[in-house]
């Protein structure tokens, strides 16, 4: 039971992972300096609606995450680097947890994730209660409606998509310019806000693919998100932190670089079958 439990909190991360890395946009892809950084005279919200026009453009990107996450009594830190891509959505990243290497042995977990199906694979032995197996499977569509409905809403370019989380960055009511910085080498311009989520999903005429992140926020229990994103010179998001009210029910403080924006999808070759657990399994043998 305790084994099966930690596989679910190494799921929650890779979830985590999948909902807001998307969500947010780092690292620049090293070229030039802002073009359009030293427009001042462009209002916050032209600025905004350029750069989701220009990353709209683009299926793939590579991402470097840090999140921070708490759920029902358990801190995850999860650090990672990889690529990921949407329409439809595909990720291969590898991840790095002190907290699950502890528990799991292994200081490194690969996350792939292709079509409603998530693998997490561990380095060195096998960790303890897999059978030998260095692979854990997570079939989201065959986890009954709600599993039906995640890996829907996961698969949706909204979700993984960059240019909804500017959306949602442009549904705050105060987002303002802060300035000019420099992120991983590129100049950028810093905006910030705080999203009330309540308020932007009762909007009308909401956007469908807003929508589908503010419903997923809401499902997580947040009311609130800060937000703070930086903008390259060709209007792409180049860093994004996301960070929840401690009293959310899913506490989550996120920091994402993308780089290498790109036109080519991410491609994964799932593990042997052989070398797999599948978790949906367990858990359905535990409810029986």
């Amino acid at each position: 039971m305790r084994t099966v439990k930690t596989y679910c909190t190494a799921a929650v991360a890779g979830v985590g992972l999948l909902g807001l890395a998307a969500c947010g946009g780092t690292a620049g892809t090293g070229t030039t300096a802002a073009k359009g950084v030293d427009k001042a005279v462009q209002s916050v919200a032209e600025a905004m609606a350029l750069t989701t026009k220009s990353t709209q453009q683009y299926r793939s990107v590579k991402i470097s995450l840090d999140e921070k996450i708490q759920v029902q009594g358990n801190n995850v830190n999860v650090t990672g680097d990889g690529a990921m891509s949407w329409k439809p959505l595909a990720m291969d990243m590898t991840m790095h947890s002190s907290q699950l290497a502890a528990q799991l042995g292994s200081s490194d977990i690969r996350t792939l994730m292709t079509g409603t199906t998530m693998y997490m694979g561990f380095t060195g032995a096998a960790p303890k209660g897999m059978d030998g197996k260095h692979w854990m499977k997570l079939d989201f569509s065959s986890m009954g409606a709600a599993g039906r409905a995640m890996a829907q809403q996961l698969n949706k370019a909204s979700g993984q998509d960059p240019a909804s989380q500017v959306k949602l960055a442009t549904s705050s009511n105060d987002l303002k310019r802060v300035g000019t910085e420099t992120v991983n080498g590129v100049t950028a311009t810093h905006y910030a806000g705080t999203v009330n989520l309540a308020k932007a999903a009762a909007k009308q005429g909401l956007d469908a693919d807003l929508k589908s992140v503010l419903d997923q926020d809401a499902k997580l229990g947040i009311d609130t998100m800060n937000v703070d994103l930086w903008v390259d010179g060709q209007n792409r998001p180049v860093k994004i932190h996301q960070s929840t009210p401690a009293t959310a029910k899913v506490v989550m403080d996120v920091t994402i670089d993308y780089s290498d924006y790109s036109n080519t999808p991410v491609t994964v070759t799932p593990p042997a079958p052989s070398d797999t657990v599948d978790l949906a399994k367990q858990l359905s043998g535990l409810k029986g």
